[in-house]
């Protein structure tokens, strides 16, 4: 495909000297499999554009494709038995190391930063998107060809440890051994409500309901923090220990998720020691000034700012931009990268656009490098959810629900079903991970139970349903056909095993190539043609999840994937027995190309794909 693709434009660049060329995916199949749409070239020209495309299409000629002018579009539209051909070459034939949708090694290196949870705090539903949004945007750069390093810049230095210190010296009596009593670290899935991270939730809760009525409550937590920043003794100890114990909890819902990293706990704490040469580089620039009650400001007004970045308080104590800039900094010197993303919410806006004109100013190596990639808040019906009053989701309980509404539904239509506790938390993770995908990045997210873990309509069981369907016609068929679906499993068991090993899991290993048959006559039907156009997509929603900084393109294209092999099941019966050998070949293919398109989708999107459901 990428072959037509490159000739299509070699061609029109020919016809059209010195002008653009840019390729569109049409909408359908029957448009065509490409389109040029000529209005920047008409007017550029003084034509119109659909005459201008009349004119190409009768200028221009590629074997096996037709050119047909649409209005204003020029479409390239395949022959059928090209398609698949071109199609099925591209999945099945693919070179060890670069399936499908991959791309070369392009030396560039990307930096994401994403989940990045406060210790002492649980995880909730809105955590989910930062964590999963970066996961699937690190996996696809990945796949693109980029060197990606994969950070969770843990929040675990700030104002909010010494309300939590504050906390637990109020009310702590039993010290550690008090909120780990009943507790066993060894449980595999222990009670969220017994871990000693939730006792420290309902401690900072109670804080923050208690200071309410109580200001002065508030001087005390800020006397906590300036001892946690001037190394006071206890106030180490104790915040040592919070992170200690957050770690392991993060950790566990790390491997629930399939989700890793190169540095795990490389937080806000790290860069203390670099906090004073960054505010003495700020100096050395010419850019702090002392703002309200001794405070140091850097203006921003002449850049179209009007808010100045705070970077140290009246106190002397350090804030979150402060840490944010020495950050920037040691990942210039460490890693030189081309790309920093920052998969933070909406609600830090103006925080990174503060922190990046800053950069900016301070050194313009950093210029164009720096990318904000926001993401509307998970809100409750009744409005925000916040940690500080407790009104919260936490993310276990949703995966837990979706999991046991899954087993349910199994039990119900197909309990000799084997493994049905590992399907059904595949299942309901996919549910819950591809609703998060499905919605637009930007756009905020109202939690309802029967929306966020829905297993109908356009959803990951869906797509995972298609992938295990494809996989009963393949055990179905016997022969080397078998073998395909028990290769797959491989990948599938080879893929989970990085992830356990807490390796940054990239991309699903290959599998291996097989030939696409000689006779693809039996794949000439709408629907079957439908669906090689929907597998033509995949890597253009690819590339489209590294342009866009979201996963949705890649999760709409597999859902497209998903709906035409419906279309095709149905229409196409592949092991009928009035078949001839050569049609049950092709449409056999046809189920191994999908199978293999739809799993890899999935995998970077942090999904498994069962063998049965």
């Amino acid at each position: 495909m990428e072959a037509l693709r490159h000739t299509f434009e070699q061609r029109l660049a020919a016809a059209l000297p010195g002008v653009d060329i840019a390729l569109e995916r049409p909408k359908s199949g029957e448009l065509g499999d490409l389109a040029y749409p000529c209005f920047r070239a008409a007017k550029q020209l003084g034509k119109n554009p659909a005459q201008l495309a009349q004119e190409l299409a009768g200028a221009i000629a590629i074997e096996g494709a037709a050119l047909v002018a649409a209005g204003p579009y020029l479409n390239l539209k395949l022959a059928p038995e090209t398609r698949a051909q071109a199609v099925l070459g591209a999945i099945l034939e693919a070179p060890e190391g670069r399936p499908y949708g991959f791309r070369q090694a392009n030396g560039k290196k990307v930096i994401v930063e994403y989940s990045s949870p406060n210790i002492a705090k649980l995880f909730t539903i809105g955590h989910l998107r930062s964590t999963m949004i970066g996961h699937a945007l690190a996996q696809t750069h990945q796949a693109l060809g980029y060197d990606v390093i994969r950070l969770n810049h843990l929040g675990d230095w700030g104002t909010q440890f010494g309300t939590l210190l504050a906390a637990y010296t109020r009310w702590a009596e039993g010290g550690n051994a008090d909120l780990e009593r009943d507790f066993d670290w060894a449980e595999p899935a222990p009670d969220k409500r017994r871990t000693p991270l939730f006792r420290l939730f309902q401690l900072y809760v109670r804080f923050h309901a208690e200071e309410e009525n109580d200001p002065a409550m508030r001087d005390e937590a800020r006397g906590w923090f300036k001892r946690l920043e001037t190394g006071d003794a206890e106030a180490r100890r104790l915040w040592s220990w919070f992170r200690e114990i957050s770690l392991r909890e993060f950790q566990r819902i790390y491997d629930r998720l399939g989700v890793s990293f190169d540095t795990l706990a490389q937080g806000e704490a790290f860069y203390e020691d670099r906090l004073a040469p960054t505010l003495q580089c700020l100096e050395d620039a010419g850019l702090l000034v002392e703002g309200d009650k001794g405070a140091r400001i850097i203006n921003l007004e002449d850049v179209g700012i009007s808010t100045p970045c705070l970077v140290q308080k009246a106190d002397g104590t350090s804030i979150y931009a402060t840490r944010d800039l020495a950050a920037a900094l040691y990942r210039k010197e460490s890693y030189a990268f081309d790309r920093c993303l920052y998969v933070v919410g909406t609600d830090q806006v103006l925080h990174f656009q503060q922190l990046f004109a800053v950069l900016d100013k301070l050194d313009p190596w950093f210029k164009g490098r720096m990318l904000h990639t926001p993401f509307g808040m998970v809100k409750l019906p009744e409005g925000k959810m916040s940690t500080r009053k407790g009104n919260v989701i936490f993310l276990e309980d949703v995966l837990d629900e979706a999991r046991e509404r899954v087993a349910a539904i199994i039990e119900e239509k197909n309990p000799d079903l084997a493994d049905k506790a590992e399907v059904a938390e595949m299942l309901g993770m996919g549910a819950v991970v591809f609703f998060d995908a499905m919605n637009d990045r930007v756009k905020p997210i109202t939690f309802t139970w029967d929306r966020v873990i829905a297993l109908d309509g356009d959803t990951g069981p869906y797509v995972q349903y298609a992938h295990a369907r494809i996989m009963s016609v393949l055990r179905k068929a016997g022969g080397h056909w078998a073998a395909q679906a028990q290769a797959q499993d491989q990948v599938q068991v080879q893929a989970q095993t990085q992830i356990q090993a807490a390796t940054p899991a990239g991309p699903v290993v290959p599998f291996s190539a097989m030939p696409v048959p000689a006779d693809l006559a039996g794949l000439q039907a709408p629907e079957a043609q439908a669906l090689l156009f929907e597998l033509a997509g995949l890597p253009g929603a690819m590339a489209a999840v590294a342009e866009g900084c979201m996963a949705t393109p890649l999760a709409r294209q597999l859902v497209a994937v998903a709906r035409s092999f419906s279309g095709y099941y149905t229409n196409c019966p592949i092991l009928a027995p009035e078949n001839t050998p050569a049609v049950r070949e092709a449409r056999l293919a046809l189920c191994v190309a999908t199978a293999r398109a739809l799993r890899q989708g999935l995998f970077l999107m942090g999904i498994q794909a069962p063998e049965e459901m």
